[in-house]
């Protein structure tokens, strides 16, 4: 059971390197009360999955990183926050804007487009998680992108609305709240039949390529470890890790 409030306490920062970074940091020195998050408005080395950038104009959008403890939950079964997370925040994006879909792992995309991402740093203790620190990357109200990030979007260029930001994070909060209800009652099932609802690709032929080249296959499911499971022509199932498959989605 959840004992914790998402964003209690939250610390709100102008500028930093990264919210992990300093999330990590933080855990390093000593206790950090579950649920802290760190809030910035600006990240001078923001980084996204595989030590990709991650680019935001100063107070435009929602950057902040969330400290879990979730020490119930096996190693081997850690992608289940992942899909708790990406989901949570599918939902939250789904009541402002049509078209809402996760592309695996847990990229955030309206139509063909990307508007969130999310970085998660596990630390393990035993067979279990100890610390998480889940990275939050939102576009809210950014207009013009650099122009080297691939497809990129935001909310005020889907909808026209500029938000607010306070508002909008206190309720993507909730939605992060609800999601995690589900992880922390141990109801995994339900979170991966909610990911895989929202799983872009998923059930649908399209050309995919490995490291043998091109072909067509067709995502099926997810395995527990978080490996893409894609059932080929030829019947075969082949399962994959992150950055060794692509698709034409």
């Amino acid at each position: 059971m959840r004992d914790f409030i998402p964003g209690i306490p939250l610390i709100h920062l102008q500028t930093v390197d990264s919210t992990n970074a300093y999330a990590s940091r933080l855990l390093q020195k000593g206790e950090v009360q579950e649920g802290t998050v760190i809030l910035a408005d600006h990240q001078v080395g923001g980084k996204g999955q595989g030590g990709s950038e991650w680019i935001s104009d100063n107070a435009s959008n929602l950057l902040f990183s969330l400290v879990l403890k979730p020490s119930f939950l096996p190693a081997d079964r850690q992608f289940y926050l992942s899909m708790c997370i990406s989901h949570s925040l599918a939902v939250f994006l789904s009541v402002l804007t049509t078209g809402v879909s996760i592309k695996w792992p847990n990229d955030i995309l309206v139509g063909k487009n990307k508007i969130a991402g999310i970085l998660i740093e596990n630390t393990i203790m035993g067979e279990y998680l100890n610390t998480c620190v889940i990275g939050i990357g939102l576009n809210i109200n950014q207009t013009l992108f650099p122009a080297h990030i691939p497809n990129p979007v935001s909310l005020r260029q889907i909808t026209g609305i500029v938000y607010d930001l306070t508002e909008i994070r206190e309720k993507l909060f909730q939605s992060l709240a609800t999601g995690l209800d589900l992880l922390y009652d141990n109801k995994l099932e339900i979170i991966r039949t909610a990911y895989l609802n929202k799983l872009s690709g998923l059930n649908k032929w399209t050309y995919c390529t490995d490291d043998t080249g091109q072909f067509e296959g067709r995502i099926i499911d997810v395995a527990d470890s978080g490996e893409l499971m894609v059932l080929l022509r030829n019947g075969n199932v082949k399962n994959y890790g992150f950055k060794e498959i692509s698709f034409e989605l």
